[in-house]
């Protein structure tokens, strides 16, 4: 059991030192959580201050939207299923905000501590990968107060490196595709190697599923590199 938990924490250390050589300065990356961070600011109720505005980040990974959300000013709560990435979040920020913190569960099979009581809620590319994707944007829709809001991006198709490359370098010029290749090669290398289902959805498959777990679609894009994901900005019914 101590070999199995020593592997585990090492490979989401691997996982959270890597993530991060790969999304840092990346402007593709840095540019769709500024969206989100666009979309938690419109979704804040009424005249509350960020401080007053409650925000939970499901599958916050190590915490990198976390942490630009509190730098917002925001009272984020950031929760994942995978306790040693909770632990580096936890890490990286120590000491830092206390308007952040890191909690570790999963939202489709945890009672939801302060259910109910969210504003906003903003979960990044964890329908694609998730084994219980209709339980988790239930146990989402419990997590927010009536009315309340959430930011949801899937991937609609995989980011194929030759596909991708070749879309940007007709979309935005040569330079953007290769700079690309810092995210897509890693990714496809991640993506090999991952023991998941991969679950791309289309446009209407993913409202489709919103709309069944409560959540009517105020807005929606396609967005990321060559549009790889699907956004959606909703409202809990």
């Amino acid at each position: 059991m101590r070999v199995r938990e020593a592997l585990e924490h090492m490979i989401a250390v691997t996982y959270g030192v890597t993530y991060d050589a790969v999304v840092m300065r990346f402007p593709a990356y840095e540019a769709i959580v500024e969206e989100v961070v666009g979309f938690v600011g419109r979704s804040v109720p009424g005249e509350a201050t960020p401080r007053a505005t409650r925000v939970l980040d499901v599958a916050c990974g190590i915490g990198n939207v976390s942490i630009r959300l509190a730098r917002e000013g925001y009272s984020v709560v950031g929760i994942d299923g995978v306790r040693h990435l909770v632990e580096i979040a936890r890490e990286k920020t120590a000491q830092r905000r206390a308007n952040l913190t890191f909690q570790h569960f999963d939202i489709a099979r945890d009672p939801m501590p302060g259910a109910g009581s969210f504003d906003v809620l903003v979960s990044m590319h964890t329908l694609y990968w998730h084994p219980t994707p209709a339980a988790l944007l239930e146990g989402c829709r419990r997590a927010l107060r009536p009315g309340g809001h959430a930011v949801f991006l899937t991937y609609g198709r995989p980011a194929s490196v030759i596909r991708t490359f070749r879309e940007l370098w007709d979309a935005e010029g040569l330079g953007a595709a290769v700079r690309a290749l810092r995210w897509l090669l890693p990714t496809a290398l991640f993506e090999l190697f991952r023991d998941c289902e991969h679950r791309y959805l289309s446009t209407a498959d993913f409202h489709d599923a919103l709309g069944r777990a409560g959540f009517e679609v105020l807005e929606a894009r396609d967005t990321f590199l060559a549009d790889l994901s699907h956004l959606a900005w909703c409202r809990a019914r």
